[in-house]
């Protein structure tokens, strides 16, 4: 008995740590499998592991934002370790859709790993790509999901990533859209003494109404608010067809996806209204939940032409004299930060006319790539002393007293009190503000 109050205990402990219990059963992400790897191998104690190993947990406190359907073209540099984690919202009866697709480096081993964010904020992974690098789920429930993207040691390039979503359920009228629904869910209804629990799909009398998934018809009947009705069941939910004007089905009866069940018409409380079909969904325990997700999908993304790459993965400046950086890539973002004239920041990505871009500090945003210029062209020419001190530009660099560049340096631009230096050499450094 100890034993198996023992197992029961590691088991909800690794829970509470936020492991998946399938890992301790022996399921374990191509991640893991990965990261488990470098830390059992010579290199376990490398900075290149322990480097990789701590952009991949840090990155999940980004907060940068999409909304769907979304894609980039990005960089990651071989020569660094890098990862990105992107949050969009979620409705239930979704269907998401995760793709990457290496571009430069073809053979290049990613890992896509998507993510459910808690009320508490905490991450826990609900899904993974194997080696065709695509994810498609269900969503259960409302909520917040993130994905993370991060190419293994010494490898990245120029890659692409979409996150779309789509309908799950097919349309109960053939021929018609979510577009051509009429009436919402949670309308009021009845002076306001009611909500609408269902969605209003307008057509003309006798227009087949279709099954929209497959299922067991568990009732054909009448009522006083929705007249001729049809109920269907299926995987963890029922489909409520109402104001037919005919039913074409029996009780008992299996349907497939697209099998008709009746023809639209404006029987019950309809009467007084042109014919439509209401269409519900229950869920069993919830109650009603709004179908508009179920049956929604956007315009499908038009392949994306790639973008100038030589303006993916470099430094870039601020144009003009002020700008903001937003959450989103869109003037709806909020604004998380301003910049003046010639401040700096890397360009990590392009999605459509943005940006996603990286500060000298590691803050995330997005910018509108107008805005922004090359650091190619110098702005001025400045004198290195030895008293001097810089920096690598890199993340967590030190600053070392200058004994390796002498003579003149290009002043590319700034970031807050620091200034970006393009050195005879070739070398960017970043220069340290004078003390005063």
């Amino acid at each position: 008995m100890k034993k198996y109050v023992s197992l029961i205990s590691i088991t909800l402990l690794m829970a509470c740590n936020g492991t998946r219990v399938d890992r301790f059963l022996g399921e374990r992400s191509p991640y893991e499998k990965y990261k488990n790897g470098l830390e059992s191998s010579s290199l376990e104690h490398s900075a290149l592991v322990s480097d990789w190993v701590r952009i991949g947990e840090k990155v999940l406190s980004d907060s940068l934002s999409i909304n769907l359907p979304y894609q980039e073209v990005g960089y990651f540099d071989p020569k660094e370790a890098s990862a990105i984690l992107l949050r969009y919202e979620v409705k239930e009866g979704q269907r998401i859709n995760v793709k990457v697709e290496p571009v430069s480096q073809v053979d290049s081993q990613y890992f896509v790993d998507v993510f459910e964010v808690g009320a508490d904020g905490q991450l826990s992974r609900r899904h993974y790509a194997e080696e065709e690098l695509s994810i498609s789920y269900e969503v259960k429930k409302d909520g917040l999901h993130a994905v993370r993207v991060q190419p293994e040691l010494f490898r990245g390039g120029v890659f692409s990533l979409q996150v779309s979503n789509e309908a799950t359920l097919a349309f109960p009228i053939p021929e018609k859209t979510s577009r051509s629904i009429a009436s919402f869910f949670g309308d009021g209804r009845d002076a306001g003494a009611r909500k609408h629990e269902g969605v209003d799909i307008f057509a003309p009398r006798g227009t087949p109404v279709v099954a929209v998934r497959d299922g067991r018809v568990r009732r054909v009947g009448n009522n006083r608010l929705g007249g001729k009705v049809v109920n269907v069941s299926g995987p963890g939910y029922s489909y409520y067809y109402a104001h037919l004007d005919s039913q074409l089905v029996n009780v008992g009866q299996a349907v497939k996806l697209g099998d008709t069940l009746g023809l639209v018409g404006n029987t019950g409380n309809a009467i007084t209204t042109a014919p439509h079909l209401h269409f519900g969904i229950y869920r069993a325990g919830r109650g009603a939940v709004d179908p508009y997700h179920f049956l929604h999908s956007p315009d499908e993304l038009a392949e994306m032409e790639l973008p100038d790459t030589n303006n993916i993965g470099i430094f870039q400046r601020v144009a003009n004299a002020k700008i903001n950086l937003r959450s989103l890539p869109s003037t709806s973002g909020d604004i998380v930060r301003e910049l003046s004239q010639h401040e700096v920041l890397r360009v990590e990505a392009q999605t459509k006319d943005w940006y996603r871009v990286t500060l000298p500090n590691q803050e995330k945003a997005y910018v509108f790539a107008s805005l922004v210029e090359p650091v190619e062209s110098p702005i001025e020419t400045v004198s290195l002393s030895q008293s001097d001190l810089l920096r690598e530009d890199r993340v967590g660099a030190t600053y070392f007293e200058n004994t390796l560049e002498s003579g003149e340096a290009e002043r590319l631009g700034h970031f807050e009190n620091e200034q970006l230096l393009r050195t005879a050499s070739g070398r960017l450094l970043w220069k340290a503000p004078v003390e005063d």
